[in-house]
């Protein structure tokens, strides 16, 4: 490539994505098409047995036709399997956020995409970086004009409670002021502990954007959530952490007794990002994906789902 349009694309490409590794201009290899991924065995359904579904998803919002096929997979197994709610794990909407609830970035890359009757279930979200770029708060209010938009702040817990009574925790929080080191950082963590404390649900469930394990090559682990998250992780028990940000997909093994999902391939291959695939992880793959969960009184199934609806890997946890 000529060295003027090489210097284009990478800058055009730094522009829309934020990051670059050097020399990438296309995009990048999927470890999990040159990897053998291991066997795997989906439980079956047991009569009887109270479940529900949900979906865990991000780094979306581009409006490319990447992100409107993972919304086809995405109604193809909600019809197919079920579907009570999904998560998300941060930047909804690429490449700068929102400046209102009224944005018509949030038509274009958010409601006609996932138009589908079977994905108008309740969507808990969380922010990622690219949120922060414009107006963060917007996103809270957007859940005025969509009624299953639930963003009530910028971290929040909820508990969804299964047919036999059995309580499954979650807890919403915002990792970019914490990433940043920003003022309110230690009332965040403070009240994330409060709230673990107190929980006496069967699962803990905690979902964010940033990971604090990967295998993005220029990114690796993050110390700093590391430092502030995981000892709370650990003291309280959280049975597994959603991420998303590193544009792929990963099942870490277990840290500390904490397991670890990376679900940020949300937008499909035109926003992929290069991971590696090494011994700290059952499974990683990128060029597009969603994490399709299922969870009972005891045992969560995760599915690692590609673009064209089916499952690539699945991991099951058990009580």
């Amino acid at each position: 490539m000529h060295r003027i349009t090489r210097l284009f694309v990478l800058s055009t490409f730094i522009a829309f994505h934020g990051c670059v590794t050097p020399g990438q201009e296309q995009p990048p290899v999927d470890p999990a098409s040159t990897h053998k991924v291991l066997p795997f065995r989906i439980p079956a359904i047991k009569p009887g047995v109270a479940y529900e579904r949900f979906i865990v998803i991000g780094d979306t919002g581009t409006g490319l036709p990447g992100q409107h096929k993972l919304a086809d997979a995405m109604a193809q197994r909600a019809k197919a399997d079920g579907l009570d709610f999904w998560l998300t794990t941060g930047d909804n909407i690429y490449p700068n956020g929102v400046k209102s609830a009224d944005d018509p970035q949030w038509k274009t890359k958010f409601a006609d995409v996932y138009a589908d009757s079977s994905l108008r279930v309740p969507i808990y979200a969380t922010l990622g970086n690219h949120d922060y770029r414009s107006n963060p708060q917007a996103q809270i209010e957007y859940g005025k004009r969509n009624k299953n938009w639930n963003m009530p702040a910028f971290h929040y817990t909820f508990t969804r409670t299964l047919s036999d009574g059995t309580k499954v925790q979650f807890f919403a929080i915002d990792t970019t002021p914490i990433v940043e080191e920003h003022a309110d950082t230690k009332v965040q963590v403070a009240w994330l502990g409060k709230e673990l404390a107190k929980s006496d649900a069967r699962w803990k469930i905690v979902f964010g954007h940033h990971p604090l394990y990967g295998h993005n090559p220029w990114r690796g682990h993050n110390e700093i959530l590391i430092a502030k998250l995981e000892p709370l992780f650990v003291r309280y028990k959280v049975d597994i952490y959603f991420a998303g940000h590193d544009h792929a997909l990963e099942m870490l093994k277990p840290v500390k007794g904490v397991n670890h999902v990376i679900s940020g391939a949300g937008a499909g291959p035109e926003w992929a990002y290069p991971v590696k695939w090494t011994e700290e992880s059952f499974y990683v793959a990128t060029l597009g994906g969603f994490t399709l969960c299922r969870i009972s009184k005891d045992e969560l199934v995760i599915e690692f789902v590609r673009s064209n609806g089916k499952t690539q890997y699945a991991h099951t946890l058990t009580k």
